[in-house]
């Protein structure tokens, strides 16, 4: 209980944390006063040092003389540097002096012969990550293209995550409603998982640059959703492999504490993120690494195809995040987005087959219990309710208030069919003589085998007379199918009929059972042969 407090406090205050984060970064980003769209190419510049002011700053100058007389020209800029002016002519267009402010931006292009991006601080020194800045410089129509064409991985995996997500989230209600817990968890951490994945691959590429020049909240909130990711999954495989739920807890309180890291970083302005993202990459990787090393010492014990999905998703992460973390610590952000988010989709299509693979062993599982269940109040050779059926429902029959019927059969010439022509033959009696019961009973009543040639129908709501007509058309059904059949088929029938409100059922099956007998009697007595 004291654990589960903590748990629950921690969860409110890193909630509260975000919340506070995107507040300060909406309250305090500074957003270029008009927003344009489109693509072109990477303009050539040279690049200079100028400490001529006092203030060391990298230069790089482009000429706008290529420009139509009335084309629309934007810049499409990309730079995680944290001062710097964007100046066409004389004309200051943006000036980005804040850790808070988006890191790419697309800015209309005013009337001008020349533009010019300083990036205050810079040396010789730190030159070469300057220049890895992305800058585009074009039409507006044909930069708009471009960020379509250069994103759509980003808006496929996002509608992908969406509908794998939702489709998660729907089958767990669904598994949640038929009480199969285990399969309920499992799905519901997966479609978060999935989902969590969609939004940080749509926040972390520039098509949202179409509809919003914020993009510092939505950079806040890839990050939000990336350092959140760990924890659905975790969840989903602490359910794919039982009994590493120690290793796994680790490994949660480790990203929380990153998570609780990156949030107090953020809201107080330091400058750790660098330091933050190496552990969170690491933290991931041993993850991946030790839920592939514990699965395929479990598997080489246990053979588990779900794990092993697990496993091959995890492998394959694993191999394309390592290869996307060298791309983007050398500095290739684009190429780094392309290859992580192709890992994404296979290990998310690994996961869902591990989840169908676990659902459908639940849904197995509770269909055989269910038919166990069944079996339990089933006799078998004839698919009637059998005496532990017939006895739960005299239970509730014994309370019923309406009228209520009682009618007792018991087959003749068992015995000698089964000692002058075998079992065989004897067990085809008796199921022929249920397969008669079913239709002439039909849905008016209950059919029971209480013991080795004994049944019951028990009708409810019939009068005394529909009771007679229906012990007339069992009559019938079995004289029928005697007639055609080469062994004797007949039953002894009797009944006992009430409408009373208290109901004393011994008696009642009694009557009818002495009834019954009185039946065999007769029948034996009017058949010397029987």
């Amino acid at each position: 209980m004291i654990m589960k407090k903590i748990h629950t406090a921690v969860t409110l205050i890193i909630i509260f944390f975000m919340v506070a984060a995107l507040y300060i970064c909406g309250r305090y980003e500074n957003v270029p006063d008009r927003i344009f769209t489109g693509k072109v190419s990477a303009p050539e510049g040279e690049w200079t040092i100028d400490a001529s002011d006092g203030v060391t700053k990298a230069e790089v100058t482009f000429s706008l003389s290529d420009r139509g007389e009335h084309e629309e020209w934007v810049l499409l800029l990309r730079s995680h540097w944290k001062n710097y002016y964007v100046r066409v002519g004389d004309e200051t267009i943006y000036h980005r002096n804040g850790k808070r402010d988006g890191s790419v931006h697309l800015f209309d292009i005013p009337s001008g012969n020349s533009l010019t991006i300083s990036f205050i601080g810079g040396t010789k020194d730190n030159l070469k990550g300057i220049e890895r800045s992305g800058i585009l410089i074009g039409d507006k129509t044909s930069m708009y293209r471009q960020i379509i064409k250069d994103n759509l991985y980003a808006v496929l995996i996002g509608v992908l995550s969406l509908v794998l997500g939702v489709m998660c989230i729907v089958a767990c209600l669904y598994m949640k409603a038929g009480k199969t817990e285990k399969i309920y968890r499992a799905l519901r951490n997966l479609g978060i998982c999935i989902l969590t994945e969609g939004i940080w691959v749509v926040t972390d590429s520039q098509i949202l640059l179409l509809v919003t020049q914020h993009t510092s909240i939505i950079e806040q909130i890839s990050f939000l959703s990336f350092f959140t990711l760990p924890f659905p999954l975790l969840e989903f495989i602490k359910e794919i492999m039982p009994g590493k739920h120690g290793m796994l807890s680790v490994m949660r309180k480790l990203f929380v504490f990153n998570l609780v890291l990156y949030l107090l970083n953020y809201i107080s302005g330091c400058d750790m993120m660098i330091i933050i993202l190496i552990c969170e990459h690491l933290f991931m990787t041993v993850t991946l690494l030790r839920v592939i090393w514990n699965g395929v010492n479990e598997n080489k014990k246990h053979k588990n195809l779900k794990l092993q999905r697990v496993i091959n998703g995890c492998v394959a992460y694993c191999v394309f995040s390592i290869i996307a973390l060298v791309l983007f610590y050398y500095g290739n952000v684009v190429s780094y987005s392309y290859i992580y988010s192709v890992g994404i989709a296979i290990f998310i299509a690994f996961l869902i087959n591990a989840a169908c693979i676990v659902m459908y062993e639940q849904v197995q599982e509770h269909a055989n219990v269910e038919i166990y269940a069944r079996m339990a109040y089933m006799d078998t050779m004839t698919g009637l309710g059998n005496r532990t059926a017939f006895l739960e429902e005299n239970k509730s029959n014994a309370v019923f208030p309406g009228m209520i019927s009682y009618i007792m059969m018991d087959a003749n010439n068992l015995k000698k069919i089964n000692d002058s022509l075998g079992h065989n033959k004897g067990d085809e009696l008796i199921i022929t003589i249920a397969k008669c019961m079913r239709a002439a009973v039909g849905q008016n009543g209950q059919c029971y085998r209480i013991g080795g040639d004994e049944f019951v129908i028990i009708l409810k709501n019939k009068t005394a007379e529909e009771t007679e007509e229906i012990i007339r058309q069992v009559r019938a059904e079995i004289e029928f199918v005697d007639e055609q059949s080469d062994i004797p088929i007949s039953v002894a029938m009797g009944y006992a009929w009430t409408d009373a409100e208290e109901k004393n059922l011994p008696e009642l099956i009694h009557c009818a059972d002495e009834k019954m007998y009185k039946d065999k009697k007769r029948i034996k007595e009017n058949t010397p042969s029987a």
